[in-house]
């Protein structure tokens, strides 16, 4: 009993000699230490926000990944359990008949079995288990860098609507007193009626951009409410009407981001994902190569049974070592091998990934601010040229076909000014979204061990 006990001991430290050491905690990367988590309250707008924080807390995305959190937290206990001894209570009951009469035997006791981790295939999948749990945090983060990527793209893409459909009214307002005017002199015999008929044409042709406009931001409106899990009669009441696109945000650090290195991006929540699911699957890769050992398992017995006026007791182990497997176990090695070579191809392709499209997200910012710079004068040349354009003809030194073009020029820069607009505020947003930035929550916190 003794030599058994010392030598139990004696497997316990070696086997705790074989565990790993924890990978070290990644580091905020300098070049992003200093960027905002809540980057949307830039816009400065309340209903933004409001959405945001709704979509946070409701969304179904959201929470099919924390059940996935939750379910990985039960496979590492799981894991962890395998590393200690079950207990289990054990009864047996037997009767039977014989030429003496009936006889009658039972047993009811305690049950233990212990598989002792020798070559560390237990901690191995026990560390894969973590990893994987790690993971699924990542991931969740990630979803919430989306979501409110998504959230406030589609608010852009709301307002947007709003200021088209406004701008279109307006341009057709404008273009239908024209037109008026030009009725009256085909009337007087001044104007053609050639003249009418293409300002009434124009008039149709802006009008007709305000259905569109309706048309997508109904569209908004409904991915809103998906998105929030809200009913639409909500997020209507926290959208209104107000047609002003939100104060576009500026941040100088970001243009210091276009020669960011790829390992700044090693922190961005879907890349720590990858990172932590290629460890997983070399910590399965280990317990796989683990298989071609011994494994010895531990028992003990210990109950009452009929006759016997003391406890009976029994103590044993058991070895196994795989001898002929027909290759199951080298399969499940090459498999395990080839697995955790994805893992890491799939890393790599994340992480560069990550790089190209937050170079891209800042490039197409930088370029979107300029063509805005643009179309911000062509907005003011073409207000000037139209109003200058009805002036001469109501003087009668130009003719009609002026006053057409000017007006027909003014709503297209117009369009896309509040275009270019857009586009700047949501090339902002994708350069957060890129870089992963988000408020940690308690189900993305690190995991105790």
């Amino acid at each position: 009993m003794r030599a058994l006990l010392a030598w139990l001991c004696l497997v316990l430290l070696l086997g705790g000699c074989a565990a790993r050491p924890a990978p070290a905690p990644l580091e905020t990367d300098i070049a992003l230490a200093g960027l905002p988590l809540d980057w949307w309250r830039g816009f400065r707008d309340p209903a933004l926000e409001r959405l945001v924080d709704l979509a946070l807390e409701d969304n179904l995305d959201l929470a099919i990944a924390a059940q996935r959190i939750r379910e990985q937290r039960a496979v590492r206990r799981q894991a962890a359990g395998a590393l200690l001894p079950s207990l289990y209570a054990t009864g047996r009951h037997e009767k039977a008949r014989n030429g003496d009469g009936h006889d009658e035997a039972y047993f009811y006791g305690l049950d233990l079995a212990w598989e002792l981790d020798l070559f560390g295939r237990l901690r191995a999948l026990s560390r894969a288990a973590d990893a994987g749990l790690q993971a699924a945090a990542a991931d969740y983060q990630a979803l919430r860098v989306s979501l409110i990527g998504e959230v406030a793209s589609t608010y852009l893409q709301y307002r947007l609507a709003l200021q088209q459909e406004r701008i279109a009214e307006r341009a057709a307002d404008s273009q239908a007193e024209i037109a008026r005017i030009t009725r009256i002199r085909f009337d007087q015999g001044t104007a053609s009626g050639f003249d009418v008929e293409r300002f009434d044409a124009q008039v149709a042709i802006t009008r007709a951009a305000v259905p569109r406009a309706r048309e997508q931001a109904a569209a908004a409106r409904y991915a809103l409410a998906y998105l929030l899990n809200r009913e639409q009669t909500e997020i209507d009441a926290l959208l209104g009407d107000n047609a002003r696109l939100p104060q576009q945000p500026e941040d100088e650090q970001l243009l210091a981001l276009f020669e960011l290195p790829a390992s700044s991006l090693r922190g961005r929540a879907d890349v720590r994902a990858a990172e932590l699911r290629m460890r997983a699957a070399d910590q399965a890769l280990d317990a796989a190569r683990a298989l071609r050992y011994p494994q010895l398992t531990l028992g003990a017995l210990v109950g009452v049974e009929q006759g016997v006026s003391v406890p009976a007791w029994s103590l044993g182990g058991q070895v196994l070592q795989p001898l002929f497997d027909f290759g199951r176990i080298r399969g499940e090695i090459e498999a395990s091998d080839a697995r955790r070579e994805q893992a890491w191809l799939s890393y790599q392709a994340t992480l560069i990934q990550a790089l190209r499209e937050t170079r891209s997200a800042i490039a197409a910012y930088l370029q979107g601010l300029e063509r805005q710079r643009l179309l911000d004068n062509a907005v003011r040349s073409s207000a000037n040229a139209i109003e200058l354009a009805r002036r001469q003809y109501e003087a009668g030194t130009v003719s009609l076909i002026e006053v057409l073009d000017a007006e027909r020029t003014q709503f297209d820069t117009q369009l896309d000014q509040v275009q270019a607009s857009t586009d700047v505020a949501l090339r902002w947003v994708e350069i957060y979204r890129t870089l992963g930035l988000a408020p940690p929550t308690e189900s993305n916190a690190p995991i105790e061990h």
